[in-house]
C-alpha cells in the first residue's frame, strides 16, 4: 500500500484507511507485505510507483485524486507508466450529475477530477467525486483509491476485491487467533510461550503496547484444528494475565460477564477520575452509579476504605479505586454478596513517572479485579508495578 499526503506523511491525521485496509484484506487471505507513505511530491510519487511496481503484485494508492492542485496522483500514474492523461467521458457526466442532485454549480477545478492515465481503467466512486483507476505497470495491478474513508472503503469493497479475484486464484484464507494480556510484559508472555511447538506454517506474534500484550497464532484456515489445540495450551500458560479474546474490548468481555450473572455494578473512584466510569460505559457496562471523589492525597488507605466496605445489595458489585496516599500507595475494593476484597499497593517508580499510564493500568487492573471474581480466579492484583501491601 503506498499512502499519500502531507498530512498522513507529517502526522497531522492517523492512517486508518492503512489499518482498514491491512485487516480487510488479511481477512480475504491477501496479506500485506509492504507500506510506505509518501508526501505530496510529484516526483517521490512517480519514483515510488515505478519503484513498487517492479516488487508488487498488487499495490494500492491512496489518496492525492481531489480536485485541488496538491492532488497529483493520476498525474504521477501517467509519468510513471509513460503516457498521457485523458478525460474520461463518463466520469464527467457522473460528476456533473453528482452537483446537479446536489443543486450546486460544478466548479471548474472538478473536472480534473474526470482526468485519468490514457492506459487506466476506471473504477467508478460511490461516494464522492474522485474517479479511481486501475493501472497495469511492470505486471504489476495498481489501484488509484480516494483518501475519505467512506469513498476508499466502499471502491475497495465494490470494486478493487472483485477485481483481485478475477486477476489472481483465490489464495488460501489466513486465520488468526488472538488474545490479549496484562501484568506482564511482552518478553515474559514470550518466555512462558517459548518451548510450545507450534503449526507447520503457523507463526507465534506479539504486540506490546503497555499495559497491555497481544498474542497472535496465525495461519492457514486447513490449519485451524491444529491451531486450535495449540492455542488452548497457550490459554493455559497465560491464563492468569488474560483480559479477553478475538478483536473485542475487556469492557465488553466485562459487560457480557455481568449480563451473564445479572449483576449491576457501582463505582467509587478516586486517582481514576472518572476513566473507569468512561471505558466500562463505552463498553456497554451496566452500571448502577459512580461517585468520583478526587485525586487530592489522603492521610491514609485505611481511613478511605473504612466507609466503603460494606457488603452491596443483591445482584450489585461495588467497585473502588482509592486517590493516591502518601504519593506512591493506592487502594481498590471489591465488594461483592458474598466477600469483599481490599487491595492495597505500593505503585512502581517507573509507573509514577507515567502518569497517564498509570491511570490506564489503575483503570484495567481495577476491571480485572471483576473479570477475576466474576471468572472464578482469585481476586489480586497482577500487575508488576503494583507492589501488594501485605495485611
Amino acid at each position: 500500500m503506498l499512502s499519500t499526503g502531507d498530512e498522513v506523511l507529517h502526522g497531522e491525521i492517523v492512517d486508518t484507511n492503512a489499518v482498514w485496509l491491512a485487516n480487510t484484506f488479511y481477512e480475504a487471505g491477501y496479506a500485506m507485505t509492504f507500506r510506505t507513505t509518501s508526501g505530496d511530491c510529484l516526483l517521490t510519487l512517480v519514483q515510488t510507483l515505478q519503484q513498487r511496481s517492479r516488487v508488487a503484485d498488487v499495490l494500492i494508492v491512496n489518496g492525492g485524486l481531489g480536485p485541488t492542485s496538491d492532488d497529483f496522483t493520476a498525474q504521477a500514474a501517467a509519468q510513471a507508466a509513460g503516457v498521457g492523461l485523458v478525460r474520461n467521458a463518463e466520469w464527467l457526466r457522473e460528476l456533473k450529475a453528482f452537483f446537479e442532485r446536489r443543486g450546486r454549480e460544478m466548479a471548474a477545478i472538478n473536472l480534473k477530477q474526470a482526468d485519468n492515465p490514457d492506459t487506466a481503467e476506471m473504477l467508478p466512486n460511490g461516494n464522492g467525486t474522485a474517479c479511481g483507476f486501475r493501472l497495469e505497470l511492470n505486471d504489476c495491478q495498481i489501484f488509484f483509491t480516494p483518501g475519505p474513508p467512506a469513498e476508499f472503503k466502499l471502491m475497495i469493497t465494490e470494486q478493487v476485491l472483485p477485481r483481485l479475484a478475477q486477476y489472481f486464484p483465490l489464495p488460501e484464507k489466513l486465520s488468526c487467533l488472538r488474545l490479549t494480556t496484562f501484568g506482564r510484559g511482552e518478553s515474559f508472555i514470550a518466555a512462558l510461550l517459548a518451548d510450545i511447538s507450534l503449526p507447520a506454517e503457523a507463526t507465534l506474534g506479539y504486540r506490546a503496547a503497555a499495559p497491555i500484550v497481544e498474542i497472535k497464532l496465525s495461519g492457514y484456515q486447513t490449519q485451524l484444528a491444529d491451531m486450535e489445540a495449540c492455542w488452548q495450551v497457550i490459554k493455559a500458560r497465560v491464563s492468569d494475565f488474560t483480559l479477553f479474546e478475538g478483536k473485542g474490548s475487556f469492557a465488553a468481555e466485562i459487560a457480557t460477564w455481568l449480563s451473564e450473572h445479572h449483576y449491576r455494578l457501582q463505582l467509587n473512584e478516586g486517582f481514576s477520575a472518572g476513566l473507569l466510569n468512561w471505558t466500562l460505559a463505552n463498553g456497554g457496562v451496566a452500571l448502577g452509579g459512580t461517585q468520583i471523589t478526587g485525586t487530592e492525597e489522603i492521610i491514609d488507605l485505611e481511613t478511605w476504605a473504612a466507609p466503603l466496605s460494606e457488603k452491596p445489595a443483591a445482584q450489585t458489585l461495588f467497585l473502588a479505586i482509592s486517590p493516591l496516599a502518601n504519593r506512591r500507595e493506592i487502594g481498590f475494593i471489591l465488594a461483592t454478596p458474598q466477600q469483599t476484597y481490599t487491595l492495597q499497593a505500593v505503585i512502581s517508580d517507573a509507573l509514577l513517572a507515567a502518569p497517564h499510564r498509570l491511570q490506564e493500568v489503575v483503570v484495567l487492573q481495577a476491571m480485572y479485579l471483576v473479570h477475576r471474581w466474576l471468572s472464578g480466579q482469585p481476586v489480586t492484583l497482577i500487575y508488576q508495578g503494583l507492589e501488594l501491601i501485605a495485611d
